[in-house]
């Protein structure tokens, strides 16, 4: 690991990125962000030019801005407590000014190639409004995201009508004039049911709207009575509680788990329903097992028809859609919401191409195989990833200056094994699970892991030669 590298370079001026351009020149080290769109904000841009938004005209959050939020930079107070993406970006882009970050970002620049130089570090072929060019730098952090690549299922036969990626959702009539027409909505997460709802809006959305599940998922609803439903979770910039360490470290963690779920199953269960009993298909496993869906909307467009529940699409034939329980729809236009794939495209060694989705990486930042790279914001957490990109940024920062030190190479991958492993076991099998994360879980995990760095730098620094 080069100790303090005098150039790095962040791939992507998304929220990941700009907050890792953030921590990064606060401890004096000297950054270049590399945006390929020409303004900030990545996939909260609506319509971004860089063409990685997933944003739809009516989206809104579904964590509280409490856990967005960034231990320095508090949102406004009049935003609501679930503003729509339009603010969150208003936001981002007040916190680039306030930290004076827009003079460390190239605009309108994609990075084409990332060669790894002999002696380390990278060379970065970029391109350009001046066309193209090489710039060398010590360190590497990558911070593209991972919901710009759509994912699209393989379905048996032929359909006649239109089909697109929630990606590519926009409105009732953007890209698609859904209005009169009858739609599938492909998908089980936020996005799907977000969609399916604002179609199902009576006189204002689709003739008739039908939500096709693959499997079954737990559905949280923004608020529990009066109180947002993350107003307990700890925000992971928070220090843990004594009473919190005590637990995890006396308790085995299958056994916290299921008596976490247990609870959490049945206040579900009580303050919101069951998705079976809005005709949706029961949970498969734990609620510690998914990615919960976060909708208040859903079970109130099921109750009244407005959406209808369907399982796994079987068979297209031109407007016939075929459901697995054999019954048939004629429709219109299918949305798929069925997620993204990871990729980096300006990398070519097979170690740094992601196989099936997965992609191990210690602690979910850094790969066993380079100490020249860091990913930042890699990592789907049930909560916001604001914050736990700030936490990731801020242990990359103590790495960088010497505060921190990493295991060795050999260490490092064992470790980096284990708790891939550690995931893949406490998820079900996913393409959707493969970079899955407890909050309160990741950020406790990454700050044992910064004290013991921090133990190890000192050790080494006292260490004669």
């Amino acid at each position: 690991m080069p100790l303090r590298p005098q150039r790095i370079a962040i791939i992507g001026a998304g929220i990941s990125g700009l907050v890792a351009a953030k921590v990064l020149k606060q401890h004096g080290l000297s950054v270049s962000v590399f945006e390929k769109g020409s303004a900030l904000g990545g996939i909260w841009r609506f319509n971004n030019d860089n063409g990685a938004s997933t944003c739809y005209r009516s989206l809104h959050i579904n964590t509280s801005k409490r856990m967005m939020q960034l231990s320095d930079f508090p949102f406004k107070e009049e935003m609501a407590e679930y503003p729509p993406h339009w603010q969150i970006l208003e936001e981002f882009e007040r916190y680039a000014e306030q930290f004076q970050l827009l003079p460390l970002i190239q605009f309108n620049t994609e990075v084409r190639h990332c060669a790894p130089m002999p002696e380390g570090g990278w060379q970065l072929t970029l391109h350009c409004a001046e066309g193209e060019q090489t710039q060398d730098f010590d360190f590497l952090v990558v911070a593209n995201g991972h919901h710009w690549s759509p994912r699209l299922p393989e379905f048996s036969g032929q359909f006649d009508g239109e089909l697109i990626h929630a990606h590519h959702y926009v409105d009732v009539t953007e890209p698609l004039d859904l209005r009169d027409k009858t739609v599938v909505v492909v998908g089980s997460g936020n996005s799907a049911m977000d969609i399916a709802c604002e179609l199902g809006r009576t006189g204002q959305g689709a003739k008739k709207v039908l939500l096709s599940q693959r499997s079954g998922v737990w559905v949280l609803p923004k608020l529990f009575g009066n109180l947002a439903q993350d107003k307990f979770v700890r925000h992971p910039m928070k220090p843990p509680s004594l009473w919190e360490r005590l637990v995890r470290e006396t308790l085995p963690r299958r056994f916290r788990l299921a008596v976490r779920d247990r609870v959490h199953q049945g206040l579900i269960s009580l303050l919101a329903g069951s998705p079976q009993r809005m005709g949706m298909k029961p949970p498969k496993g734990r609620l510690s097992q998914h990615h919960p869906t976060v909708s208040q909307e859903i079970y109130h467009r099921l109750t009244h028809g407005d959406v209808l529940a369907r399982g796994e699409i079987t068979q297209l034939n031109g407007h016939t859609v075929t459901f697995e329980d054999g019954q048939q729809e004629q429709v219109d236009a299918i949305i798929c919401a069925t997620g993204y794939d990871i990729r980096f495209p300006f990398f070519d060694q097979p170690e740094l191409t992601p196989q099936g989705n997965r992609f191990p990486l210690w602690h979910r930042i850094f790969p066993p195989q380079r100490q020249d790279l860091a990913f930042i914001g890699l990592i789907q957490p049930v909560c916001a990833l604001m914050p736990i990109a700030e936490l990731q940024s801020e242990f990359l920062a103590d790495v960088l200056i010497g505060e921190v030190a990493l295991p060795d190479g050999a260490k490092l991958a064992k470790e980096t094994a284990a708790q891939d492993a550690e995931a893949a076991e406490g998820y079900l099998p996913s393409p959707s699970h493969t970079i899955q994360a407890d909050c309160p879980e990741y950020s406790y995990n990454l700050r044992k892991a910064w004290q013991l760095g921090r133990k190890r730098a000192s050790s080494t620094a006292q260490t004669p030669s």
